[in-house]
């Protein structure tokens, strides 16, 4: 089978594209082009602050709690579970934890599964404690 020869005209006009692609003139967008170079950048530069920043501050709270959490502290669990600290073991990462009072039931938490510590009010009495009072005043 014989290929079909290109005209002269195909070739020439196909020169004539490149050469008046090559000739056009470029424009000069100065201030305009890098501007648009520097958006892109700046939007991932902002970006990251605004994600990575709350995840830092979120985790600074959590070491802090850890940190200052001691015997009798009331707090509440990732699946919570209201317990008393029993006992701190910071250096294995563990907390023995009372979850009923009546029988005196304990069970072993890895620090990291304490949400947060119930907060204490200038009474010293805790959340809970205060809902029950809320609760049996109505």
């Amino acid at each position: 089978m014989r290929k079909p020869r290109e005209s002269k005209d195909a070739v020439d006009l196909t020169t004539q594209f490149v050469l008046f692609a090559q000739a056009a003139p470029q424009a000069e967008g100065g201030i305009a082009d890098t501007l648009l170079w520097l958006i892109p950048p700046a939007l991932l530069l902002a970006g990251f602050f605004l994600l990575m920043r709350p995840e830092q501050k979120k985790r600074k709270e959590m070491e802090d709690l850890i940190a200052n959490l001691k015997k009798n502290d009331r707090v509440e669990t990732i699946g919570g579970i209201v317990a008393t600290v029993v006992s701190v073991k910071k250096d294995q990462g563990e907390v023995v934890v009372r979850i009923d009072e009546k029988t005196g039931a304990e069970i072993r938490l890895k620090v990291r599964a304490i949400a947060r510590v119930l907060d204490k009010d200038k009474n010293g009495n805790s959340d809970q404690q205060n809902e029950e009072k809320a609760s049996a005043g109505s």
